[in-house]
């Protein structure tokens, strides 16, 4: 996807069994990836100035990404590298993300619930072993 191997543009590409998808934007630079889960998620926008290790990690809800409110921004040395510690981000910045979701008709609430099912999932997917053929 960074290299630009393939437009996709604008339709989205899902990935790992429909678990994420991709898409490249307008600017036909920027990769978005996507992480739905029942429109919720998060996104990761890859800005166009300066590709490379530099990525910018958006909530997603209610299929549009929450611009005002950034999980993170740049290299790999800044963002949350486990699930707790997107939790921590999230519950430390409740007001502004409330804010950013009221005004799309959500809330904080409604968001969270469905980032912490979604966590749930993926540490179940993740966990999951292949069991080969028993003869």
């Amino acid at each position: 996807m960074k290299r630009g191997e393939f437009n996709n543009y604008p339709n989205l590409t899902p990935l790992h069994q429909g678990l994420a998808y991709t898409v490249k934007l307008p600017d036909m630079v920027t990769n978005l990836l996507i992480v739905p889960y029942e429109y919720t998620g998060l996104a990761y926008i890859e800005p166009s100035p300066n590709p490379g290790n530099t990525i910018n990690i958006f909530p997603y809800y209610l299929g549009q990404v929450i611009e005002e409110f950034e999980l993170s921004h740049g290299t790999d040395l800044h963002k949350p590298t486990t699930e707790e510690a997107v939790l921590e981000k999230l519950y430390k910045h409740a007001w502004e993300l409330e804010q950013a979701m009221a005004a799309r008709g959500g809330s904080f609430e409604d968001y969270m619930m469905k980032m912490k099912g979604l966590i749930d999932f993926l540490r179940y997917f993740n966990s999951a072993v292949k069991i080969g053929k028993i003869s």
